[in-house]
């Protein structure tokens, strides 16, 4: 944890268990884990929840996750040091890894035990998906924004199927196969961005089709988030006065820094993904990974552009990082970096 942070209190901590209504074992499990989390720590983490022994591996799925971890090049392997693959948190690590990189499944499963694993797989990912949501509220009370944007970056990822980072994430879009990624990425096509910037009459060539191939596919990614981020540093707030008890808690110290946050979209219109308006999250951590400001909102939100002035208590000359994406959809990370107090002090009116 920053050793700037405060420790949470209880009452807070029983705030975030009540919300999420995780077992008493899954929540001390979750406030145990270290500071600045990587990926595998997190998915790690969240797959010792005891919910999920409601999932427990069956003996016709033992061969199928041996091979998976054994024989498939997924990225965090289970060493042979934790024993038999037998255990729940096996069988969720294993398969969330599986699905994250896009790999075929083994064959070594029947049709039953195959549509079973299909619907474990739903019930899985649900249960995973709010201990992620309650671990990055437990992060974020710890100020570990480096913690904060690895937890979102897991949750983002499962949410696509898709590890946020990879070159595969143009297989998230409806009719692109790895034949036709393959292709693109050959012709540097490696986003959806980029993907979106191109003319119709390119991505037909690129992909040997037809019209009206191209102008279907641009007219499907026109609702994909093209996300904007832009910071300005107005300078340094000087302290204010206080003339009332309900002011003093938003009253920034003498060494704030305040900043001019513009959140957007690129698009034409409204962006809409698989029928869903997604939503948002924007991280700000300092220098040393703690978190500075969290902010989370949906897309309907950023219509015309959405302006954040806030102050950050942060150290003169801090290099800042501005993390702003979608909660669901790998590929509309927008990254910005500033320094703090590295302009004017502000005068406040007193």
């Amino acid at each position: 944890m920053p050793p700037e942070a405060p420790q949470p209190t209880q009452t807070q901590l029983r705030t975030i268990h009540l919300r999420y209504q995780l077992a008493a074992p899954t929540f001390k499990t979750l406030c145990a884990i270290p500071p600045h989390p990587d990926r595998r720590t997190i998915l790690h983490t969240a797959c010792q929840a005891t919910e999920l022994r409601s999932l427990p591996m069956a003996p016709a799925e033992g061969a199928f996750f041996r091979h998976i971890n054994n024989h498939l090049p997924i990225t965090y392997p289970i060493p042979p040091t934790a024993g038999p693959m037998t255990e729940p948190w096996h069988k969720a690590f294993l398969l969330c890894q599986l699905n994250l990189q896009r790999l075929d499944w083994p064959s070594k499963l029947s049709a039953p035990a195959r549509k079973q694993l299909l619907v474990d797989k739903s019930r899985l990912y649900t249960l995973v998906d709010r201990v992620l949501r309650c671990l990055v509220d437990i992060l974020g009370l710890r100020k570990d924004g480096r913690g904060v944007v690895c937890a979102l970056d897991v949750l983002r990822s499962l949410k696509s199927d898709l590890w946020e980072g990879a070159r595969d994430e143009l297989l998230q879009i409806p009719g692109i196969g790895p034949a036709k990624q393959q292709r693109l990425l050959a012709a540097g096509v490696v986003s959806v961005r980029k993907l979106a910037a191109l003319e119709f009459y390119h991505i037909e060539r690129l992909l040997s089709r037809n019209p009206p191939f191209g102008q279907n596919l641009l007219h499907q990614l026109a609702g994909f988030p093209l996300l904007t981020l832009q910071v300005d540093l107005i300078g340094q707030q000087s302290a204010l006065v206080v003339t009332n008890a309900s002011e003093a808690s938003s009253v920034p110290t003498p060494t704030d820094s305040v900043a001019r946050i513009t959140l957007g979209y690129e698009n034409k219109d409204l962006p809409l993904w698989k029928k869903k308006h997604p939503w948002t999250t924007l991280v700000i951590e300092g220098q040393d990974g703690r978190l500075l400001r969290f902010w989370r909102g949906s897309v309907k939100r950023l219509e015309g552009g959405k302006e954040l002035v806030v102050s950050l208590q942060a150290h003169k000359d801090e290099q800042l990082s501005v993390s702003f994406a979608c909660e669901d959809i790998v590929g509309t990370m927008v990254r910005s970096t500033c320094k703090a107090s590295s302009s004017p002090l502000l005068e406040a009116a007193t």
